[in-house]
């Protein structure tokens, strides 16, 4: 019995450890998708990514949903988003703080706060740092 019940316990921590693998991949894929969209100026992924009451920081700021999208311009011809160094940490099933560098013209780290409701995943929180220019 003891053997069954140390198990069973082994099969719950490893199915939830695969879930969370699952969940990582998939955000990962989401900011992908989001700052691909930006790239290009496109506002619909940021439309549905960023929840209504996000809050966003950055040198230019406090800002909301609205002003986030309003403030999303093309970038210049050749603009490449490269994403990488991604870490995500679930603080349970249904949020997680990830973060990331970007490397390219636009240098910079980013921490977004995602949260599942009704089962579509939007960013509540999001915060970018300029990344120091090497000399």
């Amino acid at each position: 019995m003891k053997g069954l019940v140390t198990f069973a316990t082994a099969l719950v921590v490893f199915a939830m450890a695969a879930h969370a693998a699952d969940n990582s991949e998939a955000l990962i894929a989401l900011d992908k998708q989001w700052g691909e969209s930006a790239v290009k100026g496109d506002k619909t992924v940021s439309e549905k990514l960023l929840s209504d009451k996000v809050v966003s920081v950055d040198e230019n700021g406090v800002m909301g949903k609205q002003a986030l999208i309003a403030d999303l311009k093309p970038a210049p011809a050749g603009t490449r988003y490269e994403p990488s160094d991604y870490k995500v940490t679930f603080l349970n099933p249904d949020t997680a703080i990830m973060t990331h560098s970007t490397k390219g013209a636009d240098s910079h780290y980013s921490l977004h706060v995602w949260s599942r409701k009704d089962g579509a995943w939007q960013i509540i929180a999001t915060s970018m740092a300029n990344a120091k220019k090497s000399k």
